[in-house]
C-alpha cells in the first residue's frame, strides 16, 4: 500500500492546475454577488393543513370500505361453501333421450372426487412429518 500511496503522492505533484485569469474573476465575482438564503420560517401552517387534509382523507376512505361492504349485506348467502354442498348432493345420472337425440350412447354423469387427492397429500405429508421426527429423535439420542 506505501508504494500505491508514493505514486499517487508523485502523480499529484506533477500535476499542474493552473486557473485562467478569466474563471478566476467569474468565481470572484459570483462570490461577491451571492447572498445568504435565509432560512425557511417555521412552517406551522403546512403541518396543519397536512394533517387536516390526512385526517379527512382517512375518514373518507373508512367510510367508503364500510359503506361497501355492507352494500349488498342482506342479498349474501350465508353458506361459506356453496360449491362443494352442490358436488356432494349431485347424484349419479343417465340422461335417456340423449341418445335418441344425437344417436349417441347416453351422458353419464357423476360427483367429481375433488378431495381424493389432498388427502392423499395430506397422508405423505404425515408420512414425511414422522419420518423427520424419527431422524431427529435419533440424532439428538445419538449426539448425547
Amino acid at each position: 500500500m506505501d508504494n500505491l500511496e508514493q505514486r499517487l503522492a508523485d502523480d499529484a505533484k506533477a500535476i499542474e492546475a493552473r486557473v485562467s485569469p478569466q474563471l478566476e474573476a467569474r468565481i470572484e465575482a459570483s462570490l461577491q454577488n451571492a447572498q445568504r438564503a435565509a432560512p425557511p420560517e417555521p412552517g406551522h401552517r403546512s403541518s396543519v393543513t397536512l394533517w387536516w387534509a390526512s385526517s379527512l382523507t382517512g375518514l373518507v376512505t373508512a367510510a367508503l370500505v364500510i359503506v361497501l361492504l355492507n352494500w349488498n349485506r342482506e342479498s349474501t348467502k350465508t353458506d361459506p361453501v356453496p360449491a362443494a354442498r352442490e358436488f356432494a348432493t349431485v347424484p349419479e345420472a343417465v340422461v335417456p333421450d340423449a341418445a335418441d337425440r344425437y344417436g349417441r350412447l347416453p351422458l353419464t354423469t357423476r360427483t367429481a372426487d375433488l378431495t381424493g387427492p389432498l388427502e392423499e397429500e395430506l397422508r405423505n405429508l404425515k408420512s414425511d412429518i414422522e419420518k423427520a421426527r424419527d431422524n431427529v429423535e435419533q440424532d439428538i439420542r445419538s449426539s448425547f
